[in-house]
């Protein structure tokens, strides 16, 4: 029998083989090419451009109508209302450009067309929901963008710089295929080996795949290798492994099972003849032979030769057929793979005209035929590429439709990632281990302090009170502890978690691959973002924590009450990243959405538009009561958050100062409430949030002992989190081009950064979903939540210094003071309530204490 040591020794083997080639996989997701993210990221730039805000082009509406009427308050001058003749997001239009008629004719674009933050059902187009761009002056950015050159241009860098990754990844996928057929019975222990062997060399039972290994050429051929040509565009669906007796392995990479092994080739051709008798299943090797909109009568050609094989009158006649399509691969087959994945790509890229061919459609007087028929590009089918990788559409769990159209750069991209690791995870073994953690610790998105890390400086640390403490836990230990090896010193769970005493109190640890260290971390989700807490066995087989080296040299001004400390985490975090920033949003995204999907959210059918309220907000009618969180696709909207994360929102003005821009706040503010409280709350993560004296925020207040451990805060205005790090910076500073140290600003007495630790609150709404700023990782806490001090120190590096404020949620105190969390000031609730207009508005957030509670 394996015990749990064995498998764990045997889980940290395969997680130390597959990390690199997990790396392989981020590296080929992230670099892929593909045309509807290359859309949205020039949408992108062209919003920044025009308006200086980064908003989410997919809040961006082109409409085009037939009338105008002048405004003096628009910022086209022009205003319009009725439904829109056409309409299109931003990310569309970089795709298929302006009308013809406005290719010839610039000027009108200004006049009959606009942009705006809702879509065609809107009551009005004007300066309340306009965005400050000129469709003339986007149309030469277009022109000056030629998109077609720039996507062929990705795709040849992509093949120059990835082509040896491709083919190591279509090896995993193999082997995780071949792996998951041989263990369903499929394919016979031999048809295995044989495989294998066709891989690379050295890949015997039980021996783990290495990224050196896989970069290896076979120099045996086990099998004849053969492709069933289906048409003259037929991207590859269907392959034969033959060894000399004639047995044959049949392999379709898009199918959910690729490998399925035969006695001969006659009964492989009966099968395939009895399979494609199913109209179902025959569409399926059509749509996974060819798909392409624009030339039907090729999906018409491998549906005709399909079917002549179902139609054979017996095993024998499908077998002559079969054999009038077949071709052999003389080739290595993984580089054969990728020169047809390559032509496929370079195909697909001619369907879009670039700038040259769209001026000579338009001299010639044919442009808008041209663009009704190639304009940008016809949906192309899943890519060859990808199923070749492990990331059929079956496995990628979208439909073709989404898989093609998604908006959502992060979900697909996730899903992708997901797919492909699920072939890794196969070709490893790791389902033989039974951890349901195994899956998680192989796709474990590395932080880049674990990545770029070198703990050879680091120092044991000599502090009474250990910066884990508070992570401990109180389950009783029972399992093993190994004596002996990497695991020594290691107590295991039967479910393979791993567990150390240090201090004397319990603490989860997991391996670090990229450090080869252990790491401690939260008891309940080990792969938590979070600063780095390493810990080593010392030879008196006790466990120690290990901490950055103190840096001489820098060191601010003593703060009497607070310790100072330098921090790798906020050297890294502080400095301006935006690489690096966008992966934490995007990965902040994919949670948030993540939490979404369980919620009872409306949907709306593709091309249906929402409702609109009495106040032109989009919603949606469900039995009769208004909705303002829906989906559309895979995104989800809520206009009430829209307006809330737009810059003309000044709503927090009333809570602040009772401050009233116009006569509907207070209105604004309960339907907000409402939409919030019917969201998920979330406190997986940690968040944080930065102040400085220049946004009414201030860390005087701690550095002069007005503010100290123990003292409980109270928000009184709207109140966001982030939780990416890498935003921190920008609000606990002052911005200044002139910031030192690649920092967005500069740092004084005033900076602070306040940190809710993962757990140690209850009530946020995470709302990057929905906002215009998707890229903030946004968590909103409505007022009247309590947050207690734990602990304050001073952090600094070479350029920055700031007080770190940790915080945990309470309920409200029975007594004592409380103070404002944002001004640091004391919280005279009598004087906050006299700032709303609406009488009992403010008890929403701040109820009335029941007259016992009140006596007591």
């Amino acid at each position: 029998m394996t015990t749990i040591k064995e498998r764990v020794e045997r889980s940290l083997d395969a997680l130390e083989a597959g990390r690199p080639l997990v790396r392989l996989v981020d590296e080929i997701v992230r670099e892929f090419p593909d045309p509807y993210v290359l859309a949205t990221q020039h949408a992108q730039r062209i919003v920044l451009k025009h308006t200086g805000k980064p908003i989410d082009p997919r809040f961006i509406w082109w409409h085009q109508f037939g009338t105008a009427s002048t405004s003096s308050r628009s910022f086209t001058g022009w205003q319009h209302s009725g439904p829109p003749l056409k309409s299109m997001t931003l990310t569309e239009l970089v795709i298929k450009r302006f009308d013809a008629h406005f290719q010839e004719a610039p000027d009108e674009l200004d006049l009959y067309g606009g942009f705006y933050l809702q879509g065609r059902q809107a009551n009005h187009f004007d300066e309340r929901n306009e965005v400050a761009m000129l469709g003339s002056k986007v149309q030469e950015d277009l022109w000056a963008l030629d998109f077609a050159m720039a996507y062929r241009a990705d795709i040849t860098r992509f093949w120059n710089t990835y082509s040896q990754h491709f083919r190591v990844l279509a090896k995993v996928n193999l082997l995780g295929q071949g792996s998951i057929a041989f263990r369903a019975g499929r394919i016979s222990e031999s048809d295995w080996a044989s495989l294998r062997a066709m891989i690379a060399d050295g890949l015997a039972a039980g021996v783990l795949p290495t990224l050196d290994a896989l970069k290896q050429g076979s120099s045996t051929t086990p099998f004849s290798v053969f492709r069933y040509v289906l048409d003259q565009g037929d991207r590859g669906c269907l392959y034969s492994f033959v060894v000399g007796s004639g047995r044959t392995l049949l392999y379709r990479p898009w199918a959910s099972e690729a490998l399925k092994s035969f006695a001969s080739e006659q009964d492989q051709a009966g099968w395939l003849r009895g399979q494609l008798q199913d109209p179902a299943t025959l569409a399926s090797y059509v749509t996974a032979a060819h798909t392409d909109a624009r030339d039907p009568s090729r999906a018409h050609s491998v549906r005709t030769h399909l079917q002549s094989i179902a139609n054979s009158a017996t095993d024998e006649a499908a077998l002559v057929l079969l054999g009038y399509l077949k071709r052999p691969i003389t080739m290595d087959l993984f580089t054969y793979l990728a020169n047809q994945a390559t032509t496929e790509m370079n195909d697909n890229a001619t369907a879009m005209l670039d700038n040259a061919q769209l001026r000579k459609a338009m001299w010639s007087g044919y442009l808008s035929a041209f663009i009704k028929v190639f304009g940008g590009f016809a949906p192309l089918g899943w890519p060859m590429t990808l199923m070749l990788l492990g990331a059929s559409l079956g496995k990628v769990g979208l439909d073709i439709d989404a898989a093609l159209h998604a908006a959502d750069e992060q979900g697909r991209k996730s899903a992708l990632r997901d797919a492909m690791l699920d072939s890794l995870f196969a070709a490893l073994n790791m389902v033989d281990l039974g951890f349901q953690s195994s899956f998680a610790a192989l796709a474990h998105d590395v932080p880049f302090d674990e990545l770029d890390g070198n703990l050879d400086q680091w120092q044991v640390s000599q502090s009474a009170t250990l910066l884990v403490e508070g992570q401990e836990s109180n389950e009783l230990l029972s399992g093993e502890q190994v004596t002996s090896g990497r695991l020594r010193g290691i107590r295991l769970g039967s479910d393979g978690s791993c567990w150390i005493v240090l201090n004397g109190l319990s603490y989860r640890v997991r391996y670090d691959h990229e450090l080869h260290t252990w790491l401690v971390v939260p008891a309940h989700n080990p792969f938590a973002f979070g600063p780095l807490y390493p810990v080593r066995l010392n030879e008196a087989n006790e466990w120690e924590l290990l901490v950055p080296p103190r840096l001489v040299g820098g060191t601010p001004p003593v703060v009497g009450g607070m310790s100072s400390t330098r921090s790798r985490f906020w050297d890294l975090h502080l400095a301006v990243d935006d690489v690096r920033s966008k992966v934490f949003s995007a990965n902040a995204l994919r949670r948030q959405k993540a939490l979404l999907q369980a919620r009872p959210i409306p949907l709306l059918e593709r091309d249906q538009v929402p409702d609109v309220d009495a106040n032109g907000l989009d919603c949606v009618l469900v039995d009769g009561r208004l909705q303002y969180s829906y989906r559309y696709g895979r995104e989800y909207y809520n206009s009430l958050i829209e307006y809330y994360t737009s810059d003309e929102s000044k709503v927090n003005d009333v809570f602040r100062s009772g401050t009233y821009r116009y006569d509907d706040e207070d209105d604004y503010i309960r339907a907000l409430a409402d939409t919030l409280d019917e969201l998920p709350e979330s406190n997986e993560v940690s968040l944080y949030r930065g102040g400085h004296a220049s946004r009414g925020t201030s860390g005087q207040h701690y550095r002069n002992g007005q503010l100290r451990v123990g003292d409980v805060l109270v928000n009184t205005d709207l109140t966001s989190f982030t939780e990416n790090p890498y935003k921190v910076a920008e609000f606990a500073s002052q911005p200044s081009v002139d910031a030192p140290g690649q920092l967005p600003g500069v740092f004084d007495d005033t900076s602070v950064v306040f940190e809710l630790p993962l757990g140690r609150y209850q009530e946020g709404t995470p709302i990057s979903a929905f906002s215009l700023y998707w890229d903030e990782g946004e968590t909103l806490f409505l007022p009247g939540h309590y947050f207690q001090i734990d602990n304050l120190e001073q952090v600094y590096g070479d350029h920055y210094r700031f007080v770190h404020v940790t915080l945990h949620q309470v309920p409200k105190p029975a007594a004592g003071p409380v103070y404002d969390l944002r001004t640091g000031l004391l919280f005279d609730e009598q004087a906050y309530k006299a700032r709303f207009r609406t009488p009992g508005l403010a008890e929403r957030f701040f109820p009335v204490d029941p007259p016992a509670a009140a006596a007591n």
